[in-house]
């Protein structure tokens, strides 16, 4: 009787070989049809393939970086996928990297600043050729610590200091323009009572290179150039930039000043929660409040009424993002570079009955008018 083993026998994953034998061709030409080189004939990559589907071959990707120096593979890591704004923006890298052939590994940094100082500083191990990576609660001093990123590094978002490590970029949007056009616009509509929703204190005060700091300020710079002062109680703290935050802040904001006719707010999540907080207390939006968000999420168009929103162009984001990491794995040893892709105002019913919408057609949809980008700071 043959001996038993208490474990059974593990089956070796299929290799190169195993394709090469059932399709008839060297091990070479699986190898070109697995990486997509050129010259291999048609008929002969199509067998190729259809023996890789019965096998059930996969590229093992350690041994493809060993012997090409890349996996295709890139890491993207975000604070969160409970913001809309990040799985949103975190689809659009996704189908980009998979137009280029690459593979993205989705990391969430919710673990709070450890998990981001672990990004910053490689993870525990590498993974994948390089990292597109926003930060949302390190210190600068991090930053100003580091002289250089462990692997190829583009930063987004705008919790970043003014000097980055070498073998790092960075791509963002300009945040206190976005926000002055917003609030322009708010204030071209006849608005003169307007506060904003999305400043986030913390024990050292606000962050100066913060989402809400940037935009606060954009929100002050619009009603310093239309000659309004901001009072103190007009700019609303929350906890974070969630619906219920919003909610939450608009009920604190409208029992201190009841007569705002305007709130601009730090993101779609924290407008949402605004609207929510203003139809419990009986206000009419836009008729007695108007309400402008910020990212243009995908249920911005769904809100009652829609939402008007900044819509960054996150393709653009995300292309210019890839682009920029592509070059630094494939040897690019510049000093740090620094890319600004557009945005534009899209204009909906929480800030204006269009004519258009009164009679059933769709909302506008524009880019800030002349006369707001003159009052651009």
């Amino acid at each position: 009787m043959p001996p038993t083993s208490s474990s059974p026998q593990r089956r070796r994953p299929p290799a190169l070989r195993d394709v090469a034998e059932l399709a008839g061709v060297s091990i070479k030409t699986v190898s070109n049809v697995v990486n997509d080189y050129p010259h291999v004939r048609a008929e002969t990559r199509e067998k190729v393939r259809e023996a890789i589907l019965q096998v059930g071959y996969r590229p093992q990707v350690a041994a493809q970086q060993l012997r090409t120096g890349a996996s295709k593979v890139i890491t993207l890591a975000v604070p969160s996928l409970r913001f809309s704004y990040f799985s949103d923006l975190s689809q659009h890298f996704i189908d980009e990297a998979q137009r280029r052939g690459q593979t993205v590994v989705l990391h969430s940094t919710s673990g709070g600043p450890e998990a981001e100082r672990t990004v910053l500083e490689g993870f525990n191990r590498v993974l994948g050729d390089g990292v597109i990576f926003n930060p949302l609660m390190l210190e600068e001093k991090l930053f100003a610590q580091m002289t250089r990123t462990p692997q190829p590094t583009v930063f987004i978002g705008e919790h970043l200091p003014d000097t980055l490590p070498e073998g790092s970029d960075y791509v963002r949007i300009d945040n206190v323009a976005a926000a002055f056009d917003a609030t322009a616009h708010l204030l071209s509509t006849g608005r003169r009572r307007i506060a904003f929703v999305g400043a986030i204190a913390t024990a050292q005060g606000l962050q100066p290179h913060s989402s809400g700091s940037l935009r606060r300020d954009g929100f002050l710079a619009a009603l310093q150039a239309h000659g309004l002062g901001a009072e103190d109680g007009m700019v609303q703290v929350v906890q974070d930039w969630h619906r219920p935050d919003g909610f939450a802040g608009a009920a604190e904001l409208l029992a201190r000043h009841p007569d705002v006719d305007g709130i601009v707010c730090g993101n779609d999540d924290l407008a949402i929660g605004v609207l929510a907080q203003l139809r419990r207390l009986g206000r009419r939006v836009p008729e007695d409040v108007a309400v402008i968000g910020y990212d243009d999420t995908p249920d911005a168009p769904f809100t009652s009424p829609p939402l008007t929103t900044i819509s960054p162009d996150k393709e653009a984001l995300a292309h210019s993002a890839l682009d920029l990491l592509t070059e630094r794995i494939q040897g690019h040893d510049g000093p740090p570079r620094v890319v600004e892709t557009p945005y534009s105002l899209v204009v909906r019913e929480s800030t204006e009955r269009a004519a258009s919408a009164a009679a059933g057609a769709p909302s506008p949809v524009s880019a800030p008018s002349p006369e707001l980008e003159e009052l651009t700071p």
